[in-house]
């Protein structure tokens, strides 16, 4: 017999009050398992019901198992809204604004944001390198239409004062 299998006998002779022999016996019947052994035990008679009833116990128990899935579901149901909102507004900011492209004050062309972020998205690698270049030759970019989009602006008239920067440095170097 096992060291595990002989805590278990000692266990279950403690807990019934029964002899090494019969918690042996009872815990092969179980396969090893101590609580399918104690219910052996008690439909036989040999141990005494639990005189606690477990009723209110488990009716609590399912209650708040209850109450955790509906505030589970409360805050999906919260964030999927959150979502949703985020999504209609980036929807309305690519739908009702215009991407701009300047060259010494004058407009040379305007797209939806949603194509130029399309474009962006799909050919990313020469566009950024292109529209980096063309910051050295006075073309400038903006956003405009219903949104504000000032932040957006702001970083375009930043990269815009950097390229005239290192311009104007390398052309007094």
């Amino acid at each position: 017999m096992d060291m595990d299998m002989m805590n278990k006998v000692e266990m279950l002779r403690e807990k019934a009050n029964i002899t090494y022999e019969e918690a042996k016996r009872v815990l092969d019947e179980a396969d090893g398992d101590l609580l399918e052994a104690m219910i052996l035990l008690e439909r036989r008679g040999k141990v005494r019901k639990p005189e606690t009833d477990i009723a209110p116990f488990v009716e609590e128990d399912t209650a708040s198992e209850e109450k955790n899935k509906t505030k589970e579901k409360a805050a999906d149901e919260k964030k999927d809204k959150k979502v949703k909102n985020t999504m209609k507004k980036i929807m309305n900011v690519l739908k009702n604004n215009s991407f701009c492209i300047y060259r010494k004050g004058e407009e040379l062309f305007k797209m939806p944001v949603w194509a130029f972020a399309l474009i962006l998205f799909f050919f990313w690698e020469p566009v950024i390198p292109i529209m980096i270049i063309a910051l050295f030759f006075d073309v400038r970019y903006a956003f405009t239409g219903k949104d504000d989009l000032s932040g957006a602006n702001r970083f375009m008239d930043k990269a815009g004062e950097m390229a005239d920067e290192m311009s104007s440095e390398f052309k007094t170097a």
